[in-house]
């Protein structure tokens, strides 16, 4: 019995070998790319119409030059390919294979799996490199979308309360390194039931975005804000002390007070605790313990008469 797909095997060989319009359909539709490359003279690299055309370039304009592609790709990726590179030219087990970023003409990342092969002499020196490109840019944009939705708030902008979560154990396990001092503020929006009551949900929602934007006017570029839940927002303040701590918290609290998209007076009440740093537990338990320190404080400043700063009474709280 004949082996169907080792006989059409061979007849596709043979048929590519004699009909260079069946190579030019191969190359120009089932790829995003195609390479040869002179390793003998390796300025020469032919590259095919659509490895240009995927990254914004018209074919014609093209000298075939090694250069001209290591012009365009990210600085690292190209050191990450020259790597496998020179590894599959010594071990042709080891494969040339990578994902890479290239620079569209337009300035966008073009995001590429690069694969090739060496073609070797008869004593196995490698001579040419052919290799093929498949765009993987749509799911590489996909990726980051859903990774962004995931870990951002989709009403306000914000880093969501998990992402938040993550990012406070990081950075529990940092400090032990770094030695930084953390400190955290907690905001709950005075009477923000009140405003949804007077002016519906719609118009709640428009201030809540408008109270994110405040607290990232008053955060400084290095601090961590996310939406904590419902009115309530949680800013982690890197390398902030008591005092520093207080200043910006204090900076966030005017910032909202100035808000004026509805007739009445938006205020928040903010707890501030501050943790010296203490090689400990960097456990989900231990943030927890942070986290209530800072609601005592919270819980003061609204006892306090609300739209004001408090931070835990203790001030430097060694945890």
């Amino acid at each position: 019995m004949i082996n169907q797909s080792d006989y059409l095997k061979d007849e596709l060989y043979t048929r590519i070998s004699t009909d260079p319009s069946i190579f030019e359909f191969l190359q120009s539709g089932s790829l995003d790319g195609l390479w040869y490359w002179d390793l003998e003279n390796p300025q020469n690299e032919w590259m095919n119409a659509r490895f240009w055309e995927l990254l914004g370039y018209d074919p014609k304009e093209k000298k075939h030059l090694a250069s001209e592609w290591q012009e365009l790709i990210d600085p690292d990726d190209l050191k990450v390919a020259l790597e496998n590179f020179h590894k599959h030219c010594e071990d042709p087990a080891h494969p040339y294979d990578q994902i890479v970023r290239y620079r569209h003409k337009n300035g966008k990342t073009i995001w590429v799996r690069c694969r090739g092969i060496a073609i070797r002499d008869a004593q196995g020196k490698p001579i040419r490199m052919l290799g093929a490109h498949n765009d993987l840019t749509e799911l590489k944009e996909l990726e980051e979308n859903l990774r962004y939705m995931a870990s951002t708030d989709a009403l306000t902008g914000l880093m969501n309360r998990r992402s938040f979560e993550e990012h406070f154990e990081w950075s529990l396990k940092n400090r032990q390194r770094t030695s930084e001092v953390l400190s955290l503020a907690i905001i709950d929006i005075d009477h923000f039931k009140n405003i949804n009551d007077t002016y519906g949900h719609q118009m709640g929602d428009l201030v809540l975005i408008a109270i994110a934007s405040a607290i990232k006017e008053g955060s400084r570029e290095n601090d961590f804000p996310a939406r904590w839940g419902g009115e309530e927002f949680i800013v982690l303040l890197h390398g902030a002390d008591a005092e520093q701590s207080l200043l910006v918290a204090e900076r966030i609290r005017a910032c909202i007070a100035k808000i004026n998209i509805v007739h009445c007076e938006i205020s928040a009440s903010i707890g501030v605790s501050t943790f010296l740093p203490q090689i400990g537990e960097a456990s989900r338990a231990f943030m927890d313990q942070c986290i209530a320190l800072v609601d005592s404080a919270l819980y003061e400043a609204k006892a306090s008469g609300r739209n004001c700063v408090i931070h835990n009474l203790k001030k430097e709280n060694r945890l």
